[in-house]
């Protein structure tokens, strides 16, 4: 009786998430569908012309990098210390970063704003890494240190016997052993850095410093008519996508151990 329970249950389970599955690629099915009303593959061509497509990509993977290797350094430095080292007042001030998941990012568009222009900031490269990485932060510590609290203590120890110190014991002994969490770090920095749009709306000018996420809005500005053509619009939709659509299919297995690990204690 219970095999046959758990066999049903699992049909059931297939089929649901089967459902789910093609609930959620539904519009990327859509969005490529449109893509090619019209012109078909020509619809692309018209998006790959677009002037300044070239230097929208080259920055979008400029601020991408960057930005990884900004929240990846940071939250794991910080994360070994929360969860490894003996540091006077540490859970106040992990609760005080915490406090930044609570803090919506509209909420502080304006004394950005005021503090990117009176420094220069402006229109720059760091007015598009800085703030995506600080709002990134909180929520990467926190996964990266519960993922830090289930690697034993004696490891550190053994190490620290060996002559480690801290940061060699973080190298060589706790960054190995974390590639499921450090993919997960790197592909959701990588999602949120490469769709971010608001970013650039706010604090960039010129259309040379623009992100891959503006392609669209800079093809229908570029149209100058009521009603835009949406085929090359979609087409240009379909090219931001490939990049994330192909990470997650390559790191597809690493992200669902990791994200389970550092989320769940």
């Amino acid at each position: 009786m219970f095999k046959t329970t758990s066999r049903l249950m699992t049909v059931i389970c297939q089929i649901i998430l089967t459902a789910l599955g093609i609930l959620f690629a539904l519009p990327l099915i859509i969005m490529f569908t449109v893509s090619l009303q019209g012109r078909g593959l020509g619809n692309y061509q018209l998006a790959l012309a677009v002037p300044n497509v070239v230097r929208f990509f080259l920055n979008s993977i400029f601020v991408t990098i960057c930005t990884i290797a900004l929240v990846y350094v940071i939250a794991s430095l910080a994360a070994y210390a929360f969860s490894k080292l003996r540091l006077p007042g540490k859970e106040f001030f992990f609760n005080v970063i915490l406090v930044g998941l609570m803090i919506p990012g509209i909420a502080v568009t304006v004394p950005i704003f005021i503090l990117f222009r009176n420094t220069h900031i402006l229109d720059t490269y760091a007015a598009l890494i800085l703030p995506f990485t600080a709002f990134s932060l909180p929520f990467t510590v926190l996964m990266m240190r519960n993922y830090f609290d289930g690697i034993p203590t004696e490891l550190l120890d053994a190490s620290m016997i060996d002559g480690c110190n801290s940061l060699n014991a973080m190298w060589w002994i706790i960054l190995p052993i974390s590639k499921a969490i450090s993919i997960v770090v790197v592909i959701l920095t990588f999602l949120g850095s490469w769709n971010d749009y608001f970013t650039a709306l706010v604090y960039v000018r010129s259309d040379s410093m623009l992100p891959i996420t503006h392609l669209p809005n800079f093809l229908v500005r570029l149209q100058g008519v009521a009603a835009p053509d949406i085929g090359p619009v979609f087409a240009t939709l379909v090219l931001i996508s490939l990049p994330i659509i192909i990470t997650y299919m390559l790191l597809q297995r690493y992200f669902e151990d990791g994200i389970v690990s550092g989320s769940l204690k």
